[in-house]
């Protein structure tokens, strides 16, 4: 009995909201604009809830080209992805998107969002691995080997290859020697064990 008396007063605490009030809101949301009401108080109506699920629900996607709800993401029909494809192949449409992608606003955005996805680990890793097995299999190829070879044997190349080292010779020489302590002492420290 107490909790029904609970429930009617916590009801009268809160006003009603009408759907007027709630579309407004929800628009707001869309407009990045200031609620009329706080969110706990919109949250705590029905109306808003259910009117909030209904056009924000992530669970179901738009088709790009007809706009109808789709269960997984892409088009609703063969027919709407051959309108679309259509569609982006005219003249007049890849003149548009290469213009906005042009623009010096667009360019700056692609560029910060690359350079964060490729900081991700995960991404540095798959990266890695894909151009290990890449360039084993490439290099490999006897086509790739004997163009190598004979990029190699072109006298500018030996030429530029032998300034290179009369240049950098204490420097290739000091990595040299660094790298044959290293060696010595992890082959040493494998016949310990």
């Amino acid at each position: 009995m107490e909790k029904d008396m609970e429930q009617i007063n916590n009801l009268k605490e809160k006003p009603l909201i009408c759907i007027r009030e709630v579309n407004e809101n929800i628009n707001r949301v869309k407009l990045d604009m200031p609620l009329t009401r706080p969110l706990r108080e919109l949250n705590q109506s029905c109306g808003f809830r259910k009117e909030w699920e209904k056009r924000f629900d992530m669970t179901h996607f738009k088709c790009p080209f007809c706009n109808k709800f789709v269960e997984k993401k892409g088009f609703c029909s063969e027919e709407c992805k051959a309108k679309n494809k259509e569609y982006n192949q005219r003249p007049e449409v890849k003149a548009k998107n290469k213009e906005y992608r042009q623009r010096p606003e667009v360019k700056a955005k692609k560029k910060e969002y690359y350079q964060e996805y490729y900081q991700r680990p995960e991404v540095k890793a798959k990266k890695k691995e894909y151009y290990q097995e890449y360039y084993q299999e490439y290099y490999q190829r006897p086509e790739v080997k004997a163009k190598n070879k004979e990029y190699r044997q072109r006298p500018e190349v030996k030429a530029k290859k032998k300034e290179y080292y009369q240049e950098n010779k204490e420097k290739i020489l000091k990595k040299l020697r660094h790298k044959t302590k290293t060696l010595r002492q992890e082959g040493s420290g494998q016949q310990g064990n």
